[in-house]
């Protein structure tokens, strides 16, 4: 996978538009789509990518297959729930993983 394949991936299995991605990352809707069709990010802007994805640079330059754990591994219900469960407080944490662990041992779990 390119790089340029690699940065439409993340966005479209993040739910993102390109100008909701140009927003979070500051720059422009069109350097966004310049980007997933041909032309390499600079450095800066590759950082920016990894930051909010929260994945390695490696990562999006396709150097490792690993790095990246909030998509390509995960669904999208699955991505929400780390997403809130790293704005939790280390108690709320705690128990938001007993909860989970009672649903999981209960007969809710099909």
């Amino acid at each position: 996978m390119t790089i340029n394949e690699r940065l439409k991936a993340l966005r479209l299995e993040s739910g993102l538009t390109q100008a909701q991605l140009a927003k979070e990352l500051d720059i422009a809707q069109t350097t966004i789509a310049a980007y997933e069709k041909a032309h390499d990010p600079n450095i800066y802007n590759l950082i920016a990518y990894a930051r909010y994805f929260k994945c390695s640079v490696d990562f999006l330059a396709g150097v490792e297959e690993s790095g990246y754990t909030d998509s390509l591994l995960f669904s999208k219900a699955e991505r929400t729930i780390i997403k809130d469960f790293r704005r939790l407080s280390p108690a709320a944490k705690k128990c938001a993983l007993a909860q989970i662990a009672a649903l999981a041992d209960s007969g809710l779990n099909g």
